[in-house]
């Protein structure tokens, strides 16, 4: 905040506030100035002060007078705040007041400091510069500078007494030093010097004497005159310290100076000057040594070795006295007092220190402890671990001496430093397991450790070998068994055991074998063998460390606490006991186990070794010397004995237990074998029993194929596992696998050893006998290549336990088939292979499949009905099964499938669209397949199914398809519609596919029986009645789906129930002329037929007909309540047959032949139930071309009644494989460019989905105002109108796949309406509205758009153009949203739902999308979704008018504000505002990115 200048300032100082010192600033001006924030502060100050004045004051005063003080108290303080106001209002600008006084300030400043100069120049110019002179000028030095460049004319005394005079020269002194060297040599060779001194050098006229550790002396003559005495020049200490002193001398340089001038006083003597020199030096260095290592002692004990260490006796300058191993002192069988004394000898005191010990050392050890004082480091530590390390060598020989005598095979040593006694406790032992004792160095005791050995059995040890030393074989002993079990333990840890020192026996008497033996064993539990144990006894040798071994192996079995197989005299336990839970063995058997024969059967290590002992080998031909080489190099603690045996007792139990399971099943084997070298054992079976279940000759060929049976042992991370191999040969079917191309085929099976291994290998040996017979079954097929079913199916593996197929005509997909013995049953597991691009197509059909293979059990019939359904179903599998939203037009946002396919059989296929139509499709073989409307049940009765809506035209829309290999198939079908059916096949099915007699039977005669060709059960797993789905088909009652029904010659059909009629009042043309007609099924679920309402959700599968009654389906919601009788196996109990066919014409689908009709002779033949008057041409839906008028029946006798035919759709049609997978892949919309065909469909999926979305848009014709539905005379074609425009919709007759809207103008509207407009109005109803995925919402948003105003309709038009037509001179692109978007930001309503309301304004939602610019890596580009309303009554188009929610961008409010300036443009405009105003935001609008 800029500061207040001086004069508002005083304006504010008026209102009698007092600024606190120091508050006041300086302006750039050098005026006073105040903060702004300070003066606000004063002001509320004085304020509150004065409001607590006069709250304290006007409690004294009367009302009126307290009045008038609050008003003159509001009257000033008022006129304070708003001079305060007016002050803040000018502060605003005062920045550019301060920089202008700011300014001004500076130039006042430099215009004060002009004046200042001038006026200091004026001052010094008529006062100090008056009397100024200046010095005479030295001309002569001038000229000689100038001239020469010197200046000579200094004084000569300074020279004299400043510069020195010159020094000698090199050479000279070289001459002086060496004769002064010449000189010093003279007075040496002919002085008395002393031994200690021989030690010097002689150097620039200089003599050095050094002694080691002591001093440095050096010394010099001033003259060559014999008499002139030495010179002591320099004194050097040598004596240091580096553990105390932290080297740092010793010795204070006065106490230097003060030995200086007394040595030199020394040298003025007559005789042995240097004698005295040396002994007064030495003396000196002695007691600084023995000083030294005083104070070295009393750290040490201070900070390392405590009280083990004590200085006895310190004399300065004589002797130094240290005890140690004190703690021996207080040994009751020896007590020894050690001690080490350094001191001056009294004998020679030029020696050096000397070293005593107590107890005295040999001369060879004192010599080699004393150099530790004779050494460049002066250290009592080092001396005192020298002598403990002498010391502790000497006591650990005296205990060697001992042990040698006490064990009379064992060799010890000493080695290492500190000394350590090594004693071998066992034989072989590695050097990590030796005992070693080693000596404490402060203590002097002994210390012994050895490895696995744990801290009580040390400490026991310890005090036997320091107190109790005649137990110390005792200890020995100790450790020689815990050495021998932990090399068991060692040798054994690889192996499948586990050892422990006990086991949980119960009370067992003295005489059992086991209490006999010694409480030093180990118990070795075998893993692989829950209740047996390999027992190892130790026994010890006298005078020996080794142990001699034994070795036992224990079966038990578990046990409560309280066992009476026990032992007698055993108390019953208490209650504590059987709570406990912990598991109990009681001993079964001892057996001793003899080591050397264990270890020394055939094929053994041992056995192979004894036998080449005296052989000639080469090095590495032989695996037992290869063997022997690794075992010998860790034979430190490697037990073979025990190994051998482990190994042995592991390998022949199981064979013991399976050799007695063999007995118990009465199957005959040959008994446990050795292999070849010793690999490991087998047992092999003679032969293995029949197989219940199959026939004697298959049985009797698989014992011939099966050549060897044989069980053995593996191991599987820690658990043993049987492995039985089964050899076969002559393979009926041959593979392509490369491993199974021998002559004969290995089958390995796994077993646990610890589960019954015989019963489950008669479980797999059933398994391999139950698939064995259908492979000899198809092994005749495949094998023959002459066959037309070995070209498509090929044998990719077969084990004898499995068997995988690859089939189709590329060989890709794959079906693996095996028998469960759990369940009884064979399981088939589909898969693909090689280049295939999808899954198995036979997944759908898998429990379908499974359910016929397990009631027939021929591969055959199988891999057949496989093969030529794996078309059709790779086709209906390409069908968009997924959840989708949009699909229902109640709910919006729940999912539902747009297909779902729900398999009858393996070759029967139901495919629903969208829970109203229901697609029938068949697997006919030969490449032929038939799809119906799956609403008509295949029976005489033709109502539908309750919940489905007959698909209109399905019939002409599957005739598209129809190719030339099925043209004969159609021409059957053709006939039968054409002549009716003998009453001889009316009640078993539909006369179509009573045409299919071929020689070799279809995939459904196959499955059915021997002549049948109809629709056959449902095979989908049972449902619940409660759970199940009115969509889902419920499965075949177990009875029903094993039920062989046998037909007469001419009773072929459905099997499960009679063709339903159909509705009395329809009558479907028999012609092919229908084609071009509407069906009768829009009839039935068209709104223009409403009165033939169609149930609710029924049965999918046929209902049994009055006539024949027979087991329906599994009860579910799905089966007609139909009441079981006596005769449900026969399928024609009743025929109930009125009279005998008319004519000749016996069988079905038999072609006309010359001869009187029924009509010529018993007059119209009617339906049953149904009226001639309901014809097609008598039935409201128009006329059929060329069909013949009805005629009134004659009177002359009764009309014969003949079965009711069912209606068109219902009639299956003849596709052809190619044609299905044209019908069922996805492709773009033909003639349709533009939009539709971004989005694939397959043609099945228009065709449906238009039918779909016309019969939506019947029905929302009825609830959308301002549309009017008007009677159509055209078959097919829903009309109706708005306003201003008509519209006929239809399917498109030349493809069937989209609807087609016509858009006429009404005749008082023509000039309203041009050409173009209603393209776009057709164009866009085909593109955008009625094209995938088919949103039924976005019919009814499109509908309600019609029913708009015509001068909103034009602009709705003009959206339309440009989301058709976009134009890229604008910024962005339009899209109409008909549904609600998914990002529900603005809450009008749910996503999905139709996006347009239109009432007194009009709601509707565009999306925008920028074009002409690159977004950024990464980035998709702009798109705004805008919902738009109209006001109809004020012609404004605008942003809706809504509540904010927080996550709605901001760049809303730029659109909000571009609408807003557009109606102020078009606010007085007659047309609809909507197209201008949406153009021009589509030209102008801008969103940052």
């Amino acid at each position: 905040m800029a500061p207040i200048l001086t004069p508002q300032a005083q304006a504010q100082a008026q209102m009698s506030l007092t600024p606190v010192l120091g508050q006041r600033a300086a302006s750039p001006s050098g005026t006073n100035s105040i903060s702004l924030g300070l003066l606000l502060e004063f002001l509320i100050q004085k304020t509150y002060h004065e409001l607590m004045v006069l709250s304290e004051l006007l409690p004294r005063k009367t009302d009126m007078e307290r009045k008038i003080e609050i008003v003159k108290f509001a009257r000033s303080t008022r006129q304070s705040f708003v001079r305060l106001l007016a002050l803040v209002k000018w502060a605003s600008s005062a920045a550019k007041v301060d920089k202008c006084a700011a300014i001004s300030a500076f130039l006042d400043q430099q215009s004060l400091l002009f004046v200042d100069t001038a006026d200091m120049l004026s001052h010094m110019a008529r006062e100090n510069l008056v009397h100024a002179r200046l010095p005479n000028f030295s001309l002569p030095v001038a000229v000689d500078v100038l001239t020469t460049g010197q200046y000579r004319r200094m004084p000569t005394c300074i020279k004299e007494k400043i510069v020195p005079p010159d020094p000698i020269s090199q050479s000279e002194k070289a001459n002086v030093l060496q004769r002064l060297n010449q000189i010093i040599q003279h007075r040496l060779v002919t002085s008395k010097l002393p031994s200690q001194l021989a030690d010097l050098s002689i150097v620039d006229g200089r003599v050095k004497f050094s002694v080691p550790q002591e001093f440095e002396a050096t010394l010099t003559l001033m003259g060559d005159d014999p008499g002139i005495p030495w010179r002591l020049l320099n004194i050097e200490i040598l004596v240091t310290d580096p553990d105390t002193g932290d080297g740092k001398a010793l010795v204070h340089p006065m106490q230097i100076n003060y030995i200086h001038q007394l040595l030199q006083s020394r040298l003025f003597g007559d005789e042995n000057m240097l004698q005295d020199m040396y002994s007064c030096l030495h003396s000196f260095c002695q007691s600084l040594q023995l000083e030294v290592l005083h104070s070295q002692a009393q750290r040490l004990i201070r900070e390392r070795w405590g009280e083990h260490v004590m200085i006895e006796k310190y004399m300065a300058g004589q002797c130094l006295t240290l005890a140690y191993w004190r703690s021996q002192t207080f040994n009751v069988d020896k007590p020894e007092e050690y001690s080490l004394s350094i001191g001056i000898d009294t004998n020679d005191t030029a020696k050096p220190l000397q070293i005593n010990h107590n107890p005295p050392l040999s001369v060879e050890d004192a010599n080699e402890v004393n150099r530790a004082i004779r050494c460049d480091r002066l250290s009592i530590e080092r001396l005192l671990v020298e002598t403990i390390i002498m010391r502790s060598k000497v006591k650990l020989q005296e205990l060697q001496t001992i042990l040698e005598k006490e064990l009379t095979n064992t060799k010890t040593r000493i080695e290492g430093t500190p000394p350590l006694l090594c004693v071998p406790i066992v034989e072989p032992c590695s050097q990590s397991e030796y005992l070693t004792i080693s000596v404490d160095m402060q203590t002097g005791a002994y210390q012994p450790y050895i490895a696995h050995a744990d801290a009580t059995l040390l400490e026991e040890m310890e005090h036997c070998l320091n107190c109790e030393l005649i137990k110390l074989y005792q200890y020995i002993t100790k450790l020689s068994y815990m050495l021998s079990m932990h090399h068991c333990k060692q040798s054994i840890q690889q192996l499948p055991c586990k050892c422990t020192d006990k086991l949980p026996l119960v009370a067992i008497s003295a005489e059992h074998p086991l209490a006999k033996l010694s409480q030093n064993r180990l118990y070795v539990h075998l893993v692989k063998h829950k209740n047996y144990y390999v027992v190892v006894e130790f026994n010890s040798i006298k005078n020996q460390t080794n142990l001699q071994t034994s070795y036992y192996l224990f079966h038990t079995r578990q046990a409560a606490f309280f066992d009476q197989s026990a032992g007698e005299g055993v108390p019953a336990p208490s209650q504590s006991d059987w709570d406990s839970g912990e598991p109990f063995l009681a001993p079964l058997s001892l057996v001793p186990l003899d080591s050397k024969s264990c270890s020394h059967y055939p094929d053994t290590l041992e056995e192979a070794e004894e036998s080449n002992r005296n052989k000639k080998r080469k090095l590495g031909t032989s695996l037992t010397s290869f063997k022997k080489q690794r075992l010998g190099t860790h034979c430190e603690y490697f037990q073979r004995e025990l190994v051998h045996i482990i190994a042995l007792c592991d390998r022949r139990i199981p064979f013991i237990s399976l050799c007695e399971e063999l007995m118990e099943q009465g199957i005959p084997f040959q008994g446990i074998q050795v292999e070849a070298e010793g690999i490991g054992m087998v047992v092999k079976l003679c032969s293995l029993p029949a197989i219940e279940g199959i026939s004697e000759e298959t049985n009797m060929s698989l014992a011939n194929a099966l050549l060897e049976c044989s069980f053995r042992l593996q191991l599987r991370g820690n658990l043993l596992a049987w492995q039985v191999q089964l050899t076969f040969g002559n393979c009926p079917v041959r593979s392509t696998s490369p491993r199974e191309q021998g002559s004969t085929r290995c089958l390995y099976l796994t077993y646990s050893s610890t589960s019954p291994v015989i019963n489950h290998l008669l479980q797999d040996w059933k398994a391999i006998g139950m698939l064995y017979g259908p492979v000899q079954d198809l092994a005749s097929v495949v094998n023959d290549p002459d066959l037309p079913l070995s070209a498509f199916v090929e044998v990719r593996s077969f084990t004898f336990q499995k068997l995988v197929l690859t089939y189709g005509r590329d060989k890709t997909s794959t079906v693996t088939i095996f028998w469960d013995s759990r369940e009884s049953r064979f399981h088939l597991r589909l898969a693909v292979v090689g280049t295939a691009c999808s899954s198995n197509s036979h997944l759908l059909v898998h429990h379908q499949l499974e359910h016929e293979f397990n009631t027939h059990c021929n591969l055959t019939r199988l891999m057949q009905n496989m093969c030529d359904s794996q078309q059709p179903l790779q086709a209906i599998s390409k069908l968009p099964m997924a959840p989708a939203l949009g699909g229902l037009s109640s709910h919006a946002q729940v999912p539902s499938h747009t297909f779902l396919v729900i398999p009858q059989s393996s070759i029967h296929i139901r495919v629903f669209f969208r829970k109203n139509f229901c697609l029938d499709i068949l697997c006919k073989g030969k490449n032929t397949v038939t799809i119906r409307d799956g609403v008509y049940l295949p029976s005489k009765d033709s109502k539908g199914v309750e919940g489905l809506i007959p698909a209109w035209n399905l019939k002409a829309f599957l005739e598209m398809f129809v190719d030339e290999s099925v043209t004969n198939m159609r021409r059957r079908s053709v006939n039968e519609d054409d002549n009716p059916p003998s009453p001889i096949s009316m009640d078993t099915g539909d006369s179509f596919l009573m045409t299919q007699h071929h020689s070799v039977p279809s995939p459904m005669a196959r499955l059915g029986g021997a002549t049948s060709s109809g629709f056959v059960h449902p095979m989908t797993p049972p449902t619940a009645i409660s759970t199940s789905n009115p969509a889902t088909p419920a499965s075949p009652h177990t009875s029903m789906l094993s039920q062989q029904y046998s037909m007469s010659p001419g009773a072929s059909g459905y099997p499960l129930a009679s063709p339903p009629s159909i509705p009395s009042n329809i009558v479907p043309s028999p012609s092919s002329t229908m084609l071009n007609t509407a069906s009768p099924a829009l009839a039935v679920g068209s709104p223009s037929n409403v009165h033939h309402h169609v149930p609710s959700p029924g049965s999918f599968v046929p209902t049994p007909s009055p006539n024949i009654q027979m087991h329906s389906p599994a009860p579910g919601p799905f089966i007609s309540p139909q009441s079981l009788s006596e005769n449900a196996n026969s399928p024609y109990p009743s025929m109930g047959l009125a009279m005998p066919s008319p004519g000749q014409r016996n069988w079905p689908a038999s072609p006309s032949v010359p001869g009187p009709s029924p009509i010529n002779r018993y007059g119209v033949a009617h339906s049953p139930g149904m009226a001639a008057s309901h014809s097609p041409g008598s039935s409201g839906l128009g006329q059929t071309t060329g069909s013949a008028p009805t005629q009134a029946p004659m009177p002359m006798r009764p009309a014969r009644h003949l079965p009711s035919r069912s209606p068109v759709a219902s009639i299956p049609t003849a596709l052809s494989c190619e044609a299905i997978t044209k019908l069922f892949t996805p492709a773009p919309t033909p003639g349709v460019p533009g939009g539709p065909s971004a989005s694939l469909c397959c043609p099945m999926e228009r065709f449906l989905g238009s039918i779909y979305c016309k019969r939506y848009l019947h029905r929302v014709l009825q609830i959308v105002d301002g549309i009017q539905e008007v009677p159509s005379n055209e078959p097919g074609t829903l009309h109706f109108r708005a306003e201003s425009l008509q519209y006929w919709v239809s399917l498109n007759p030349s493809t069937m796949q989209t609807l087609h809207l016509v858009v006429k103008p009404n005749q008082d509207m023509t000039d309203r309406w041009n050409l173009d407009e209603i393209q776009v109005f057709e164009r866009y109803f085909e593109s955008k509205v009625v094209c995938p995925p088919y949103k039924l919402h976005a019919i009814l948003a499109f509908l309600r758009a019609l029913s708009a105003p015509t001068r909103i309709l034009k602009d709705l038009v003009q959206l339309m153009r440009l989301e058709l037509l976009p134009d890229r001179t604008l910024k962005w692109t339009i899209q109409w949203c008909l549904t609600v978007p998914p990002p529900d930001v603005f809450g009008f309503a749910a996503p999905g739902t139709a996006a347009l309301a239109i009432k007194s304004k009009m709601l509707f939602f565009i999306q925008l999308t920028r074009i002409g610019i690159n977004p950024p890596v990464g980035q998709d580009l702009q798109s705004i979704v805008i919902p738009i309303v109209h006001d109809m009554q004020a012609n404004t188009t605008s942003y809706i008018d809504r509540a904010k929610p927080p996550n709605v961008p901001a760049s809303i409010a730029t659109v909000r504000n571009m609408l807003e300036r557009s109606n102020s443009l078009y606010q007085n405009k007659v047309e609809c505002t909507i197209f201008p105003v949406v153009r021009d935001l589509m030209a102008n609008l801008v969103i940052p990115l």
